[in-house]
């Protein structure tokens, strides 16, 4: 029976790039039988990226698209079953989406790797990765060596607008001319000190 598979990390965890290379090797042996999946690619196009140049062509979704029409139109389109299902940014997706996935997975036999982050620069989960939690078969914790600033290991991800340290507002933060957005990880002692400072009274 095929599986869901959660792959999670912080930022620069190497999950994308992962996802690539698995990708590719899945799709040589299975030509037009591996579909790629994303939302809110940094790229903004029809493509998933990785921060090292790596590219792969996609199926791109809205919050509208129904993860089971887009596996539909990709089988009409190469005449041919999926076999896998690759999806980057997972926490971007919808919870609809997500409990799109055990049927996927149980009655097409999809095999099902999805990549994303598991909270957000609040400290707190995603919906999606929620409920991606309650469903997957199989979580694996993807840490290459991603270190904080004090060299402990990497747990949480703190998002800086303009320099300054940010703990409240929308989940997805999109960047613009006005400030300047930055990510840095953390360890779970730093990344707590930082929200607890951001909450302070400014002066």
């Amino acid at each position: 029976m095929a599986q869901i598979t959660f792959m999670m990390g912080t930022m620069s965890s190497g999950k994308t790039t992962h996802l690539l290379q698995s990708h590719f090797n899945l799709n040589k042996a299975f030509p037009n039988e591996v579909m790629l999946i994303n939302k809110n690619d940094r790229s903004g196009d029809s493509v998933c990226t990785n921060r090292m140049g790596g590219m792969s062509h996609s199926t791109g979704v809205c919050e509208q698209t129904t993860l089971t029409d887009a596996v539909k139109n990709f089988e009409e389109m190469f005449s041919t079953e999926v076999r896998y299902i690759f999806i980057d940014e997972v926490q971007f997706f919808t919870i609809d989406q997500i409990n799109e996935l055990p049927h996927l997975a149980d009655h097409s036999n999809i095999e099902i790797i999805a990549y994303g982050l598991l909270t957000t620069y609040k400290g707190s989960l995603f919906p999606a990765t929620q409920r991606l939690l309650e469903v997957s078969d199989r979580i694996v914790q993807m840490r290459n060596g991603v270190r904080c600033w004090c060299g402990a290991r990497a747990t949480h991800n703190a998002l800086f607008k303009g320099g300054k340290g940010v703990s409240a507002g929308e989940t997805e933060i999109v960047d613009n001319d006005e400030l300047v957005i930055d990510y840095q990880v953390m360890c779970r002692r730093h990344f707590l000190e930082h929200i607890e400072f951001t909450k302070r009274p400014r002066t």
